[in-house]
C-alpha cells in the first residue's frame, strides 16, 4: 500500500494531492512496520513516504520526518540493503545529499551511499539521476555529464520500465541544460 501511495503521489495534480498522498503512505507503513518489523518493504516505503512529505514542510516538522526517513533507511539497509534496487541506500543518500551536515547530511556522506548502491545495482537510473544532481551542485560537471550519459544509454528492464523512460527524459533535459552553461 505504501509503494502504491508513492507512485500515486507522484503522479498528483497538485502538490496538496501529493503531499496528502505521501501522508496516506507514511500511515500505511507504519501499520506495515507495527505488523512486521523485521521485513524491509515497510522501512523502505515508510522512509520513501516520508522523505517525501518532509520535502514539502519547513522548519522544524519537515526536519523531524526527514531525520526519522533516515532512521528507517538506516534500518532497511540493516535487512536488506539491495532491496528495490539498492533502494535505502539511494534513499539515504538523497536524504543526505539534502541535509546538511549538522543534522546528519552533507555530500561525503551521500556520495559514499551512492557509490554502494551502485555497487549493488550498476544500472539503476534514479540512483544515477541523485547523484549527477549532488554533482551537479558540487560543480563535477564532467562526472555529472558521465552519469546521465549512462542513463540515456542503459539497457531496456521491463521491472524499471516507468523509472528508465522517466529518467532517460530528465536526463536529456539535465545535459540540455548543462550545454546551454557552456
Amino acid at each position: 500500500m505504501g509503494r502504491a501511495l508513492f507512485f500515486l503521489g507522484q503522479e498528483a495534480a497538485d502538490k496538496e494531492s501529493a503531499f496528502s498522498t505521501y501522508c496516506q503512505g507514511v500511515v500505511a507503513c507504519e501499520q506495515a512496520v507495527a505488523t512486521e518489523p523485521k521485513r524491509v518493504e515497510g522501512h523502505f516505503w515508510l522512509a520513501v513516504n516520508l522523505g517525501l512529505s518532509a520535502q514539502m514542510h519547513r522548519r522544524v516538522l519537515g526536519i523531524w520526518k526527514a531525520r526519522r526517513a533516515m532512521r528507517e533507511s538506516e534500518q532497511a539497509i540493516q535487512i536488506d540493503s539491495t532491496y528495490h534496487g539498492a533502494g535505502p541506500l539511494r534513499v539515504l543518500a538523497r536524504l543526505q545529499h539534502k541535509l546538511p551536515r549538522l543534522l546528519g547530511g552533507g555530500s561525503d556522506r551521500a556520495r559514499t551511499n551512492y557509490k554502494l548502491a551502485l555497487e549493488l545495482a550498476p544500472e539503476n537510473t534514479v540512483t544515477r539521476i541523485y547523484l549527477a544532481e549532488m554533482l551537479l551542485e558540487s560543480g563535477e560537471r564532467d562526472l555529472a555529464r558521465e552519469q546521465l550519459n549512462f542513463v540515456l544509454n542503459v539497457s531496456a528492464d521491463p521491472d524499471w520500465a516507468f523509472e528508465i523512460q522517466r529518467d532517460k527524459r530528465i536526463a536529456k533535459e539535465m545535459l540540455a541544460k548543462l550545454q546551454l552553461r557552456v
